[in-house]
């Protein structure tokens, strides 16, 4: 039956809780409709679903995430090479994913792939460009996108779409989860406006990330700091600049990846001692 693993796991998780049938009464569902459904005889609505799962204490990305047996679906699968790919450097494995992920038809995500490897066109640049001011509802997987192809962007639209989240309070922010990626991109964009010359663009993204207090972890705060260096080296003080980058990178090396730490350490090689 269509429903019999949606309502199976449903009971599953239900009696993990030791929640009665009866429990569900308040929100106007019946023990026989709520037993039919764990039996995969009918479907409940998806207002039912959402607000039984609140009562057990599980979100609809947890209830998903057993449904599939924890398997990423396509979409994070290349998301998450890619961002591996870009992390070790690997541009053969970039090359690999980007073809595959056009030839899959995820043409924004075959384009994130190639960002990592060359200047995107004009054309590319631009449908991307519309691609993100047409949103409405921001995902895990545009927030991934946006970070993946910042350096391709232009400046305005760069301080455009970060102002979508940073100006008021857009809902995203509620997110712990989702704050963390749109840290990171707010830090990637300060680094490229900065090297772009933009002084007060660069620090109308930093100022608004301190003050929304967005950083909330220690791997964010050295993402923040080492920054924050990437500003101060360009428009303030070169030294002083490069003594925060370096304070962070040995803080990468102390508690991070091998591979986390080797990615800031070569952004650094890239954006200063090649300079």
């Amino acid at each position: 039956m269509v429903y019999d693993k949606f309502g199976r796991i449903f009971k599953k998780i239900r009696e993990q809780k030791r929640i009665p049938l009866s429990k569900f009464s308040s929100l106007g569902i019946s023990k026989s409709s709520l037993s039919r459904f764990e039996r995969g005889e009918s479907m409940m609505s998806f207002e039912n679903i959402y607000f039984a799962l609140q009562i057990m204490g599980i979100s609809l990305e947890e209830f998903e995430n057993v449904l599939n047996d924890y398997s990423p679906s396509e979409f994070d699968y290349y998301l998450e090479q890619i961002e591996e790919a870009t992390t070790n450097l690997d541009d053969s494995r970039l090359l690999e994913l980007q073809k595959s992920a056009r030839e899959s038809g995820y043409y924004y995500i075959s384009l994130s792939a190639k960002s990592a490897l060359q200047p995107l066109s004009e054309t590319e640049r631009e449908t991307l460009t519309d691609y993100f001011y047409e949103l409405y509802f921001w995902t895990y997987k545009e927030l991934c996108i946006l970070y993946l192809v910042l350096e391709n962007l232009n400046t305005h639209d760069i301080l455009h779409i970060l102002d979508i989240f940073l100006i008021g309070d857009h809902k995203i922010l509620n997110s712990r989860r989702y704050r963390s990626y749109l840290v990171q991109a707010c830090c990637k964009a300060i680094i490229i406006l900065s090297i772009r010359g933009y002084q007060d663009y660069s620090k109308h993204i930093l100022s608004l990330m301190d003050n929304k207090k967005l950083v909330n972890s220690m791997f964010l705060r050295n993402v923040r700091n080492m920054t924050y260096g990437y500003w101060v080296y360009s428009f303030e003080d070169q030294v002083l600049g490069k003594s925060f980058m370096k304070n962070a990178l040995d803080i990468f090396f102390s508690v991070s990846t091998a591979e986390i730490a080797n990615y800031y350490q070569k952004q650094y090689e890239r954006y200063i001692e090649k300079r």
